[in-house]
């Protein structure tokens, strides 16, 4: 059950991206309302899943660590993911996750995700490219992809993906088009 002021701020946070923002950084305040929000995002018959799943997006953009420390319930719970906006979301936090992992921004290097999350995420993003989901969350799973075929026992992942991308991408739409010629272009 989610403490009554966090269900009380999770129900104000609509699709713009300030009552998101603001919302999200009321969460990271109460650090254990990250681990609460992720609980009760992936419950599917929360009425609060969409909302807490933007508001996730926010939390790991803006303030990753707090994100990390409750990760593990985000990747027991990402392969059963069925709500559209929530699966968006999802696509997007893996993305930045991705990131973080693999850019070495200022010479730091975080390990992020261990090999399994890792492989959590690769499983994920070659579901979502070849069932019917929404661009918004296909555009982000390709470059997961990308990133996740950095590893050194990850080569086999640009094969497979450059074969989906080219098979599917004659029959998508434009965003999807774009971003499938990005990614070629770089494996």
């Amino acid at each position: 059950m989610l403490p009554e002021d966090l269900k009380e701020r999770l129900m104000e946070v609509d699709s713009s991206r300030a009552k998101r923002m603001e919302i999200g950084l009321w969460i990271t305040k109460k650090p254990h309302y990250v681990r609460e929000t992720l609980q009760w995002c992936f419950t599917e018959d929360s009425e609060l899943l969409v909302q807490s799943a933007w508001v996730l997006e926010v939390i790991c953009k803006h303030k990753a660590k707090n994100f990390f420390k409750y990760m593990h319930l985000f990747f027991e719970a990402l392969p059963n993911i069925q709500n559209d906006s929530a699966l968006r979301s999802s696509a997007k936090i893996c993305e930045m996750l991705c990131h973080y992992h693999f850019m070495h921004d200022f010479g730091i290097v975080l390990e992020v995700l261990d090999e399994n999350e890792r492989q959590i995420i690769t499983e994920c993003c070659f579901d979502w490219l070849i069932t019917d989901q929404k661009v918004a969350c296909q555009a982000p799973a390709m470059q997961c992809l990308y990133y996740l075929g950095w590893d050194h026992d990850k080569k086999w992942i640009y094969p497979d993906l450059k074969n989906i991308l080219l098979k599917n991408a004659p029959n998508k739409s434009a965003g999807y088009q774009a971003r499938a010629r990005k990614i070629l272009k770089r494996i």
